[in-house]
């Protein structure tokens, strides 16, 4: 085996071990010799990829970004899916993403220096981009009538990414239920009305998982 997949294979028994254990104690609690423990890698062989599990945790918050942007740029080139078909799978993925409630959990955004900024810019920056670009592609379908498809798509992306996040506004489950309701308002009275009543629920379920 050549030294590129061993350093792989160790890298992922690290991922996987961290994952596992910020999922179950929490981050504080989990300390850098339980992922050793669980990965079954030595002192040396955890420090010679991460230095700390702040490291990891940032690991982990970029693989979940880079995983989304990629999915979305699928989508956006897929010639077979409506716009709303296009959308609804954004949905789908994101609700049986586990990552993502499980860095929110972690509170990965007061762990990471700059974190919030980052997934910020990353947010409006490029998820923003390729959720106009269905939208504009729903208006040249004639799916959608929508005069403001870039700055519906920013304001989308704004409110589900930091309005909708637990760790950032304090809501509890039933507020934040009304919050998706009025976004579903929101889109339709920007002429798209891009979420179905399931999609609404699934989007409900997603956040469900936040407060159990």
């Amino acid at each position: 085996m050549k030294q590129e997949e061993k350093s792989l294979i160790a890298k992922n028994k690290i991922i996987r071990a961290a994952t596992k254990l910020f999922s179950e104690k929490g981050y504080d609690e989990t300390t850098m010799q339980d992922i050793m423990q669980l990965s079954g890698l030595s002192k040396g062989a955890i420090y010679h990829y991460f230095r700390s599990k702040q490291e990891i945790m940032e690991f982990l918050s970029n693989y979940a970004k880079e995983m989304v942007s990629n999915y979305l740029k699928e989508l956006v080139d897929n010639q077979d899916l409506t716009a709303k078909q296009k959308i609804e799978k954004v949905i789908t993925y994101l609700s049986v993403n586990e990552a993502l409630p499980e860095l929110t959990k972690g509170r990965w955004a007061e762990k990471i220096p700059f974190a919030l900024l980052d997934t910020l810019r990353n947010t409006l920056n490029v998820l923003a981009e390729y959720i106009a670009a269905i939208l504009e592609q729903g208006n040249k379908n004639k799916e959608f009538n929508c005069k403001y498809p870039k700055e519906l798509a920013g304001v989308l992306v704004l409110l589900i990414d930091v309005w909708l996040d637990p760790v950032i506004v304090n809501s509890d489950y039933q507020e934040m239920c009304n919050k998706v309701d009025f976004i579903m308002l929101l889109l339709e009275k920007f002429n798209a009305p891009i979420f179905s009543e399931e999609k609404c629920s699934e989007i409900k379920e997603v956040i469900r998982r936040y407060y159990v």
